[in-house]
């Protein structure tokens, strides 16, 4: 099935014609415990994949401010078994509830998910009623622990029961594991959590997240994290409070390109609150225990020059060999050469509480074994392609102010054109540079689609932020007109004015 087919389908069975509509329907739907939408659902959907996450992931998800990147499934699949056997997990940063799905799928008997963003409460609301999960749902911000709806979830024969309740209720809920995915690098307040004793820079808050849930469980503790938090001196003071008190458990670096919409190289960081702390911590690196997938889907919006296409995307997934691999190691604590080693604290200590593990693990050296050329041109084909997919049509006199010098890149396309010429004499195709163009038309300052086989992702972000800005200012306008009508109502009352 399409994403595409998937959000015609809900669009209709919710009775809207916008994505952004369907959130207001799935809150009504899940406090009211409307069974017959549940099934209604499930006749529309499959088991493939997390199509309400996708969804949202694709037409709602807020990048730029909010930093949404939900986690792919096989992340999801890896800390759910992770995690191990637990009575209520914790998810600061819960999304749509991809994260927690595995737990409660593994009969975990409750979950205490927040979520601050009020748009895909309904979402996540809905995904939990789903498995018939129970527990609570809060809206509100984690790191400045502010509240402003709670919901309570019941199991029932079929689909999950939820009522709105009060702050009391979700008062000293007993929690053994956290699970995370928190927005990358996000700034934050310190000063609006004395309970987090580690000096955590303003500019990011991933050691916040990850504090904070530590703060409310009694065991563990999983974050999937950027891997600049491995050896940043930014964040040096909070590796060293977990290691000397001896809480880190283990680190896996993830394979890199397993996001949609980022291709960020992530890990996972392991806490341990009730380890032995003098314990040795084992560095996992995933990068080369990886599969492949090219994920073919059709364009989403547009016309239908676009949504009659398909578009090809390649990606790094965990399948189950992959990810109990890492579990294995982790159960029988091994060292094994090229994927994993075992570090003592002295040894983190010496350098600095630096926790990648490229640094301890021994890699034995590849022979050098050159591939087909055909694989290379192709290679460098596609990237040519990505890369030309999104044209800049500028003014010349503009370019130069925003410091380009098109020269360069004139000089740039000339080398690529004789490179390409080059290689087709050899029956090779690298393809050639078409991503920049400079012209004498005043102020043009175009960004266009200058593919037929790739919808640039640099535009679907750039449209995010154009929505975004765009609403900011109809607001403001709003306003004002809303200001101009009062002032003018009178004066044509009086007659002052007519119209």
């Amino acid at each position: 099935m399409e994403l595409l087919e998937f959000r015609d389908n809900l669009l209709n069975l919710c009775h809207v014609e916008y994505v952004s509509q369907v959130s207001d329907v799935l809150l009504n739907v899940v406090l009211s415990h409307d069974t017959n939408f549940f099934d209604s659902f499930v006749e529309i959907t499959d088991n493939s994949k997390d199509w309400l996450q996708s969804l949202w992931q694709y037409y709602e998800a807020d990048r730029t401010n909010k930093k949404q990147d939900y986690t792919p499934t096989s992340i999801c699949k890896l800390l759910g078994k992770l995690s191990g056997d637990v009575t209520c997990v914790y998810d600061c940063c819960a999304g749509s509830g991809a994260l927690v799905l595995p737990n409660v799928k593994r009969k975990c008997s409750s979950v205490y998910l927040e979520e601050i963003d009020s748009r895909v409460i309904p979402f996540l609301l809905f995904n939990l009623c789903m498995v018939n999960a129970s527990g609570f749902v809060v809206n509100g911000d984690s790191l400045n622990k502010e509240i402003f709806r709670c919901f309570r979830l019941d199991s029932s024969e079929k689909y999950s029961k939820v009522v709105e309740c009060s702050e009391d209720e979700i008062k000293d809920i007993e929690i053994q594991t956290a699970i995370i995915n928190p927005p990358f690098n996000l700034t934050w307040e310190p000063q609006k959590r004395p309970d987090i004793c580690v000096d955590i820079p303003k500019s990011s808050a991933n050691y916040a997240f990850v504090l904070n849930c530590f703060n409310m469980v009694s065991d563990k503790v999983l974050a999937v994290l950027p891997n600049g938090v491995l050896d940043s001196k930014h964040e040096r003071e909070v590796r060293k409070w977990l290691i000397e008190n001896g809480y880190l458990k283990g680190v896996i670096i993830l394979p890199d390109k397993m996001f949609e919409a980022t291709n960020i190289s992530t890990c996972v960081l392991m806490l341990d609150k009730n380890a032995d702390k003098q314990h040795d911590i084992l560095l996992i690196d995933s990068r080369r225990n990886c599969v492949q997938e090219v994920r073919n889907q059709r364009g989403q919006c547009g016309s239908k020059s676009h949504t009659n296409r398909v578009y090809q995307k390649t990606y790094n997934y965990l399948n189950d060999e992959n990810i109990n691999k890492i579990i294995s190691t982790f159960e029988n604590n091994e060292n094994i050469p090229g994927f994993c080693a075992i570090v003592s604290k002295t040894q983190i200590v010496e350098a600095d509480y630096n926790i990648c593990p490229t640094r301890y693990i021994e890699f034995e050296e590849d022979k050098e074994v050159s591939r087909n050329i055909v694989d290379i041109s192709r290679n460098i084909k596609y990237i040519n392609e990505i890369k030309n997919s999104c044209k800049l049509v500028i003014n010349e006199t503009i370019a130069k102010k925003l410091g380009f010098d098109p020269e360069i890149y004139k000089r740039s396309k000339e080398h690529s054109k004789e490179t390409a010429c080059s290689m087709k004499k050899l029956g090779l195709d690298v393809g050639e540079d078409d991503f920049i163009q400079f012209t004498k038309n005043k102020n043009e300052f175009v960004f266009m689609c200058n593919s037929k086989d790739f919808y640039p992702e640099i535009l679907v972000h750039f449209l995010s932020m154009w929505k975004v800005e765009i609403a900011t200012l109809n607001t403001m306008e709003n306003n004002y007109l809303a200001e101009l009508r009062d002032a003018v109502l009178p004066k044509l009352m009086s007659g002052e004015i007519s119209c």
